[in-house]
């Protein structure tokens, strides 16, 4: 997978979250990121990939009810930060 297919990918899943919100959580979003976790981690972006992983595990933390909709929120908003500063190329692994 090339940067650009996992800034994509991202973007979706982003876009789909802000819209759907955390009330009800399709496994398919968590498959999703789970291979775009293992893809971040082949590109070796190591701030990336931590961002994906915490949203994850909350995402799953939420379905098994152990977590609420605004840790999810927090999450999703620290990923589309980092999805937008990878868009205007900066090197935001220092981040």
């Amino acid at each position: 997978m090339t940067l650009e297919e996992l800034k994509t990918g991202l973007e979706k899943i982003i876009s789909e979250l802000t819209l759907s919100g955390f009330d009800k959580i399709d496994p398919e979003i968590i498959e999703k990121l789970d291979k775009l976790l293992v893809a971040s981690g082949e590109l070796n972006m190591k701030e990336g990939k931590r961002l994906i992983e915490n949203l994850s595990s909350v995402m799953k933390a939420i379905q098994k009810g152990k977590s609420k909709a605004g840790s999810g929120n927090l999450r999703l908003t620290a990923l589309d930060f980092y999805v937008k500063k990878l868009s205007v190329g900066e090197n935001i692994e220092d981040l």
